[in-house]
């Protein structure tokens, strides 16, 4: 059966930020790659604050060495890599104890086909950083700010399909998120002392350490040659594991008292889909249904809308574009009220996204991205149905001298708008780098 990605999760992290593109290719004539990154930035809000001054403003280096491996056969693949940045500023970022910053990042993939009518997929993202795009494991920002320490993300999934007939076949999946943010709740300070008890201030890891899964069952059919549609179920469970009190009283504990576990939620989405290739070069993927979601730690329920599309054109050679879109509900680090009736569970996320790399001449590539993020705050008091909206654009342009060897140029631009107070920001970044690979 003609099978077409139709994970759009997986598109959006590969197009959320130009910047991270790998500026070396070259063609597969080894089954090992080493290459390193060089380049100087400027960033006017490294802090991202609303008023930025002096102590914003930040020059920088980046070194980034990564190494891949690829190796396969008619029946499996396997391809993995890993990457160490290493980034160091003129002063020193809200938050570090140091002027430098150092992020890990690790990606496998492994597909292997059992017969020509039952294949499985397996692929794992780790990462250790402190940007909104790199501590994510799907379209959707979970805070748009970025976030000091060795915050670790970890993301994965297992997928297989059988073609039970010419016509029919069979989806099973299973993903995982984990997260984990180095900002914990310091048991020597607390909070404040408030009516002879202890009020907390929640940190990150109250807030929004957490493991998501969700498993899928999804029945397919043949249409055409080129169009295949699917009618699936989802399952997700969402478990804050910040062990933490995030409202309230925290000593000594009584009815005022909020936990991490409170957000727990459960899902159930119901779905159909359609994956078409209208030409060699144009394919898309559409899904479509609705959630039910159940926060059973507070005693509420609700419902809310899903969708996942995405659409890649190949319109010449090494030139591609690719759009995309989601809806769905994503965690959030604002927690509103101060009782489990009255404190915000998440945010309903709408994400649009774009990519475009075009050939200009032959061995310069202009790179183009940009998303747009709408989070709508659900609960909360007078939190509920407020808005921010993210705003994210990067471009460069990028000269290949040989398989060896690029230069690049670039600029990314942030802006949050925020209808809470003192959330709003905008951030520019301009640098310029090169990559030696071999």
């Amino acid at each position: 059966m003609n099978k077409i990605i139709a994970s759009v999760g997986l598109v959006a992290l590969g197009a959320a930020n130009v910047q991270a593109q790998n500026a070396i290719q070259g063609p597969p004539a080894k089954w090992w790659n080493i290459q390193t990154t060089v380049r100087g930035f400027f960033d006017d809000n490294v802090n991202s604050v609303q008023n930025p001054g002096p102590h914003d403003h930040v020059y920088g280096f980046e070194v980034k060495p990564k190494v891949c491996v690829v190796f396969g056969n008619d029946q499996t693949s396997f391809s993995a890599d890993y990457s160490y940045a290493f980034l160091h500023y003129d002063k020193r970022p809200a938050g570090n104890t140091e002027r430098y910053d150092q992020n890990h990042t690790f990606n496998a993939l492994l597909t292997h086909a059992f017969s020509e009518r039952y294949t499985v997929h397996v692929r794992d993202q780790f990462v250790i950083g402190q940007e909104p795009d790199a501590l994510r494991n799907d379209a959707a920002f979970h805070t748009p700010f970025r976030v000091p320490g060795d915050n670790i993300v970890n993301s994965g999934g297992i997928v297989f399909n059988a073609e039970l007939t010419r016509l029919l076949g069979l989806e099973v999946g299973y993903d995982n998120g984990w997260y984990d943010y180095k900002d914990k709740l310091s048991p020597l300070d607390p909070g404040k002392n408030v009516s002879g008890g202890v009020v907390v201030s929640p940190s990150l890891s109250g807030l929004l350490d957490r493991i998501e899964q969700a498993a899928h069952v999804a029945m397919t059919w043949q249409v055409l040659p080129d169009t295949t549609a699917r009618f699936g179920y989802r399952y997700g469970q969402v478990n804050y594991n910040g062990d933490e009190v995030i409202s309230g009283s925290i000593s000594p504990r009584d009815a005022t008292t909020l936990l991490s576990e409170d957000r727990d939620v459960r899902s159930h989405t119901l779905y159909v889909g359609v994956d078409h290739q209208f030409r060699p070069d144009f394919y898309g993927s559409v899904e479509a249904g609705a959630s039910y979601y159940d926060y059973y730690n507070i005693d509420e329920t609700s419902w809310g809308p899903y969708a996942r599309l995405s659409l890649t054109y190949v319109y010449m050679q090494d030139s591609s574009a690719q759009i995309g879109f989601q809806e769905g509900r994503s965690a959030t680090d604002v927690l509103g009220g101060t009782t489990k009736a009255d404190i915000v569970r998440d945010t309903e996320t709408s994400v649009v996204y774009a990519r475009v790399r075009h050939k200009i001449v032959p061995n310069l590539f202009a790179n183009v991205n940009g998303t747009f993020q709408n989070a709508i705050f659900k609960g909360g008091g007078s939190f509920d149905g407020m808005s921010e909206r993210f705003y994210e654009f990067g471009a460069n342009l990028e000269y290949i001298f040989n398989p060896h060897f690029s230069a690049h140029a670039g600029y990314d631009f942030d802006r949050l708008d925020s209808e809470i107070p003192l959330r709003s920001y905008t951030r520019n970044k301009i640098y310029i780098g090169a990559t030696a690979g071999f």
